[in-house]
């Protein structure tokens, strides 16, 4: 597993931060679009060091992922509120893909979850035509979701997103049994 570190992102990551996240291909999978612009990512980034949504109501926990050289590969965050599970996330750059890297800091990021604020149950929403993501979650024990309706698939505003979640009985590890359920009949 991969050696990194885990900084809470503020605004002055910025500068790295904008230098990964303006590749389209990053987004092709996700509702969000590049930054338009290293200010507005600034401000973005701004904001969410309130690590509070304006109604007080989530939690907003966000990470940037340092390597041992120093370099910023990219993040992981977190959203916690209303007694569900928390939603997670991770953005990569590409030139980081394939390394280990978004599993080391998916997995640091919920030891911090667990340990500070007592997180046993995630979730994250993917494109259910982005394999590599499917197969990191799944790899780390994320399994789809049945919702209430019986579907494992969600619409996020025009967005189709495959839902799944894991619950951790004991601390995460990298050592993690996987379980794949294809589906929610």
């Amino acid at each position: 597993m991969a050696a990194i570190t885990l900084e809470e992102q503020v605004a002055d990551h910025a500068d790295e931060l904008f230098a990964l996240l303006i590749d389209p291909e990053l987004h092709r999978f996700t509702p969000d679009q590049p930054p338009i612009s290293l200010d507005a990512l600034r401000q973005r980034l701004a904001r969410l060091e309130s690590r509070q949504s304006p109604d007080g109501r989530e939690t907003w926990l966000n990470w940037v992922i340092r390597l041992p050289d120093g370099r910023c590969a990219g993040f992981v965050q977190a959203t916690l509120g209303g007694g569900v599970p928390a939603y997670i996330a991770v953005v990569l750059g590409r030139s980081f893909w394939g390394q280990g890297l978004a599993s080391a800091a998916i997995l640091a990021m919920l030891s911090q979850l667990q340990a500070r604020h007592g997180v046993r149950r995630v979730r994250a929403t993917i494109d259910p035509n982005n394999a590599r993501s499917i197969r990191l979650f799944t790899g780390l024990g994320l399994v789809p979701t049945c919702d209430q309706a019986g579907a494992d698939l969600v619409v996020t505003g025009s967005v189709r997103q495959l839902l799944m979640h894991r619950q951790s009985r004991r601390q995460p590890s990298s050592e993690i049994r996987t379980t794949f359920v294809p589906s929610c009949t």
